[in-house]
């Protein structure tokens, strides 16, 4: 029997049903170090609550019958710790962050598929990542990309490099110079009675402008 005033004795709490709990009685990361206000249920108020103590800092109440059932084992950082650790995968990527080399091993799996990677780069659980930087190793330059030595063979150990990007010959100009006067590419195409398309292509693999309109070399 408890006196009026008395706190309740502590006891050890290990999970489970029809254990009594009291100020000092512990559960996972949470003590408890006095009483809060009852819950109110239904009208009334019904159910005790007990203000605990978090491992990590943090204070928070605990209804009484969720202390004793070991539901309840923290404020709330456990649950956000375990959220965090399932999208984790080998320091590659937690909540929105991620490094280059995870980002550039999922495209490589969306772009190509089961067919062109290797199956043990599509595990699941992390591991298809881990077999992929075990062999390709960190990205060396922020502009490099992954490649294929052999483009007859899937990616996999031996056939997938860090590559420098391929350059680009001829990018097309917005706006040109022809003949002295200033116009757009898509207005010299017109004027020249070239398609849009054809002439984009043609500068892309480096044809002269003049050729690629059309001109002859010498025509002033």
């Amino acid at each position: 029997m408890r006196l009026d005033g008395e706190a309740p004795r502590p006891c050890a709490a290990p999970a489970g049903v029809g254990i009594v709990v009291g100020v000092g009685s512990r559960l996972g990361r949470l003590q408890i170090i006095g009483e809060g206000e009852p819950y109110f249920w239904r009208g009334r108020f019904s159910r005790r609550r007990w203000l605990c103590m978090c491992d990590c800092g943090r204070e928070t109440e605990v209804r009484d019958d969720q202390f004793r059932s070991g539901r309840t084992i923290s404020c709330g950082c456990a649950r956000d710790e375990a959220g965090r650790e399932r999208l984790f995968r080998h320091g590659a990527r937690a909540q929105r962050a991620r490094t280059p080399e995870y980002g550039a091993w999922q495209v490589m799996l969306r772009r190509y598929g089961d067919q062109a990677v290797v199956a043990e780069w599509h595990r699941g659980n992390g591991e298809g990542f881990a077999n992929f930087l075990r062999c390709v190793g960190p990205r060396p330059v922020p502009t490099y990309t992954l490649r294929r030595p052999d483009a007859r063979r899937p990616f996999g150990p031996g056939n997938c490099v860090w590559s420098p990007p391929s350059p680009r010959r001829g990018v097309p100009r917005r706006v040109l110079e022809v003949d002295g006067e200033r116009m757009t590419l898509r207005a010299a195409a017109l004027s020249h009675g070239i398609g849009y398309s054809l002439l984009c292509k043609r500068l892309q693999r480096g044809w002269p402008l003049r050729l690629a309109l059309g001109l002859h070399a010498s025509h002033r």
